[in-house]
């Protein structure tokens, strides 16, 4: 196991008590100190032998895990954050599906957030958005949809895939985790473990490496900018084939295949904030079979293009970018039905937000979904969803 840490001596011990109270048992821990300021040497140092701990210059979190990738043995590596908590199966259930089956390059679990209560210490659980549902298309791009793995310690890691991708990004300093995810799942399927298999602890610290430091409240501002990045990068990058869950060397293999790679890619897009590169590619796709019905995979990809976890911010501000998406479905024979499949998450949202009170965004949210179906299309399909619901 890998520990990296920075000024963290007030929660890493809770973190370290929960990785050696591991049903399966961890062969080696090494905590790597990214040049803290605080007493974390002294609060490691009072695990003797059970912990090796290493100081370094402070780099980031990944120039951390390099340094401990250089010293750790075994095959499997997991990585542990410094304010989570493992429970004490984690390791055993991440563990199962290697000893299953030696051709196993990565597992993952669930995670479950949670508040530490300031008076009592007790564990308050907050509400945790499950992991999609699996479905045919690759772990590639439902890692490049969502960083729905949130956190590292719930993936356990062969050794030799760390050697393929190392070193780490290092210039990676905010969604360094997502950056690493991206390049295992391009080239590594990986098979998921039911249950938890990590606390993520929610708190008001601060984040970063030493020299941009940034305040709890800016995080997912801030993450959401990275992660668009990280897309921005590697999107233009990815074949087509993959886009269908193919080899990167293979081509889809017709034209309605070639169509769904374009939604998939306008998908992806969309919900990293691209939407330039969205709307471009629902034209191209659009373009490859515009008289062909939708799929039941070309529906599931396009009920997907509205679910960035950072919400929609850039839609509310500018919502002419719906009319645009509109026009870009011009062409396409079954257009009502895509634009159907987009606006599906919307109401959901809108119930959501009014469940929060937050009646300004619940508002502006409908008002997209009425932009984007219109009064007729979009009264018909709240009607025949309700319908639904009552004869079920």
């Amino acid at each position: 196991m890998i520990l990296p840490t920075f000024n963290r001596s007030g929660l890493i011990k809770s973190s370290l008590e929960s990785v050696l109270s591991q049903s399966y048992p961890i062969a080696e821990i090494v905590v790597v100190d990214d040049g803290s300021s605080d007493d974390t040497e002294a609060v490691v140092a009072k695990f003797g032998n059970r912990v090796r701990y290493i100081r370094r210059e402070n780099g980031g979190k990944n120039a951390a895990i390099n340094t401990g990738l250089r010293l750790v043995h075994g095959d499997l590596v997991w990585i542990m954050d410094d304010d989570d908590l493992a429970p004490a199966d984690a390791l055993e259930k991440l563990v199962s599906p290697f000893a299953a089956d030696p051709s196993t390059a990565i597992s993952y679990g669930a995670l479950q957030k949670f508040r530490e209560d300031p008076e009592t210490g007790a564990m308050r659980f907050e509400q945790t958005h499950p992991y999609p549902s699996e479905d045919e298309r690759s772990f590639f791009i439902h890692v490049m949809e969502d960083c729905f793995i949130t956190g590292q310690p719930c993936v356990l890691v062969r050794r030799s895939c760390y050697d393929a991708i190392f070193p780490l990004p290092e210039d990676k300093v905010i969604s360094e985790d997502y950056a690493v995810l991206l390049l295992l799942a391009r080239r590594w399927t990986a098979t998921r473990v039911e249950g938890v298999t990590l606390f993520q602890r929610q708190h008001d610290g601060p984040r970063g490496p030493a020299d941009i430091r940034y305040a709890a409240d800016t995080r997912n501002a801030r993450w959401s900018a990275a992660d668009t990045e990280l897309l921005r990068e590697l999107l233009p990058d990815v074949a087509m084939g993959e886009l269908v869950s193919r080899p990167a060397s293979s081509e889809p293999g017709d034209a309605l295949e070639r169509r769904q790679a374009y939604f998939q890619k306008a998908t992806i897009a969309a919900r990293k904030k691209l939407w330039p590169d969205a709307l471009r590619a629902v034209r191209d796709g659009v373009r490859q079979a515009p008289d062909a019905p939708l799929g039941a995979m070309d529906q599931l990809i396009l009920s997907r293009m509205l679910g960035c976890r950072y919400g929609l911010d850039e839609l509310i501000a500018a919502p002419g970018i719906l009319n645009d998406l509109s026009a870009a479905l011009a062409g396409l024979g079954a257009r009502r039905e895509a634009i159907a499949c987009i606006a599906e998450p919307l109401p959901y949202l809108v119930r959501h937000q009014l469940a929060e009170r937050d009646f300004r965004r619940a508002l502006c949210l409908l008002r997209l979904y009425w932009r984007l179906t219109g009064w007729r299309q979009g009264s018909w399909l709240l009607i025949n969803k309700a319908s639904q619901k009552i004869f079920a």
